[in-house]
């Protein structure tokens, strides 16, 4: 099931979101301690389209409740009293509030700043409480983090929902409903959600497909929580809809490396899709690795088989037809040799692209904001660095964006003013996971020539969603997956 929170100031609006939230939902959660004057209970019951959970969340537990501990558990009791069909008390304070069916007490622990290392004690403390659900919502952030909550789902001895705050709780809800917690929380639609990165009921339905996992359902891991993971799921999960097969993508992070495998052979994945941090570093996995893949000592896919893990590189394949094709229509055959081409950004496809391009023939520079690491990643390669702001002084026929650098560089980006853009110059922006950047207009704008990263994107999938099933997917199908994305931000242009 899922349950939408509704986190409203007045009564008016709450009931509005309520109608418009039971459309997509099985239950409700009315926040009370959002509502700015004291609610109106009788109102509220009389109204509800659908089942409710009525919480009242003090401020050390991510609430708003401003009055005393006294006047909440008396609202809590009135709920009862008023015969909600679910109240939900924290574990500190259940004793306070005795059972009075036919009302179902949620007893819930929350921590946000970890998952703490004792929380199967903090869970068997719960349990004491006489529970009829038990929730335990705590800061999971990888893999590790999280396992101890989905090993107390899977040996539930009541209904007990596990939430973790943050888009990493994705991979929480997904595994809860495979191993059989009672429902999940989700947002009614962006802007309304109750934490920061919690999923919207769009995101369940559409994108992650939770109404048709259960425990049979095989799972394939996509690791990262941004927007290009966000489209992989949607449009890998679209295909194996499609073929009616009985697997669906799982959010993931990566955390430590050796406990993420375990809990890849815990969970049982049927494979996973490789995010660019960590392509590197996950190749240990792969018992074998496959085509490209090897060269570039690199995988964004591994796929379980019987004798192991084996690895595959689809995304250097992808750039790399991609930016042959688009050089073969300027300068003919054998395309690269002789070219100079710019790298802007250490990370994603940069050093497998660099040693391939200077295999073929062509001359790499590598352009960063990070001067120490880009120098000696210069050298490694044997290639010319120069840091960012130089590449609108040095010569080349090829920009290649490879990663934004957001945070190492302080705030800076790779963003390239529009006035260096010049007809004739091939222009790709490796960073947008499929959407035509800020970037690439302004080159398509100024008359160069750009790569479609969007049917590069398709392609990719279309190749990843092959090596899943054995089948090929229509591109129509996987075209009708792509999710609509918010609007992009502007980028700052910087000097």
């Amino acid at each position: 099931m899922i349950c939408i929170s509704i986190n409203q100031e007045s009564r008016r609006l709450a009931l509005v979101d309520m109608l418009n939230a039971a459309r997509q939902c099985d239950l409700l959660e009315v926040r009370l301690d959002r509502f700015e004057k004291a609610p109106d209970l009788k109102d509220i019951f009389a109204n509800k389209p659908k089942p409710v959970i009525m919480s009242c969340r003090r401020t050390q537990d991510g609430g708003y409740w401003e009055g005393s501990e006294e006047e909440r558990l008396a609202l809590l009791r009135q709920c009862i009293i008023s015969k909600a069909d679910y109240v939900e008390i924290e574990v500190d304070a259940a004793d306070q509030i005795r059972r009075f069916p036919p009302t179902q007490r949620v007893i819930s622990y929350t921590n946000m700043q970890e998952t703490p290392s004792d929380i199967s004690d903090i869970y068997e403390e719960c349990l004491k409480k006489s529970p009829d659900v038990v929730k335990l919502v705590t800061l999971a952030r990888t893999p590790e983090e999280a396992w101890p909550l989905v090993q107390i789902v899977a040996k539930q001895r009541v209904p007990t929902v596990v939430v973790g705050l943050g888009k990493p709780g994705l991979m929480l809800s997904i595994l809860g409903k495979k191993i059989g917690a009672p429902w999940t929380y989700a947002a009614l639609e962006r802007g309304m959600e109750a934490y920061p990165g919690q999923a919207t009921v769009h995101d369940l339905n559409a994108v992650y497909h939770y109404g048709v996992i259960d425990k049979s359902t095989r799972l394939i891991g996509v690791t990262g929580f941004g927007e290009p993971e966000y489209v992989t799921a949607a449009v890998l999960n679209g295909a194996l809809a499609h073929l009616a097969l009985p697997a669906r993508c799982l959010p993931m992070g990566v955390g430590n490396v050796k406990l993420f495998r375990r809990v890849m052979e815990a969970v049982k994945l049927a494979g996973a899709v490789v995010d660019p941090d960590h392509q590197e570093v996950l190749k240990e996995i792969a018992g074998e690795l496959h085509g490209v893949a090897k060269q570039v000592q690199a995988v964004d896919m591994l796929l379980h088989k019987p004798e192991g893990w084996h690895g595959f590189h689809t995304g250097f394949q992808m750039v790399l037809h991609g930016l042959t094709s688009i050089l073969q229509s300027k300068f003919g055959e054998n395309p690269l040799n002789g070219r100079i081409l710019v790298l802007a950004g250490l990370k994603g496809l940069a050093r497998p692209l660099a040693e391939e391009i200077q295999r073929r023939g062509g001359s790499v520079i590598l352009a960063s904001h990070l001067k120490k690491a880009g120098q000696q990643m210069a050298q490694q390669l044997g290639c010319r660095y120069i840091q960012f702001e130089a590449l609108y002084s040095t010569m080349h026929d090829v920009l290649i964006v490879c990663d934004a650098e957001k945070e190492e560089a302080a705030g800076r980006t790779t963003a390239v003013h529009a006035g260096y853009l010049k007809p004739g110059m091939v222009v790709l922006d490796l960073t947008t996971g499929g959407r035509p950047s800020t970037l690439i207009k302004q080159a398509r704008d100024r008359g160069c020539l750009v790569l479609d990263t969007r049917q590069m994107l398709l392609d990719q999938l279309e190749l990843q969603a092959k090596l899943i099933t054995g089948k090929q997917v229509p591109r129509e199908v996987l075209v009708k997956a792509l999710p609509e994305l918010p609007d992009e931000p502007e980028e700052q242009e910087d000097a």
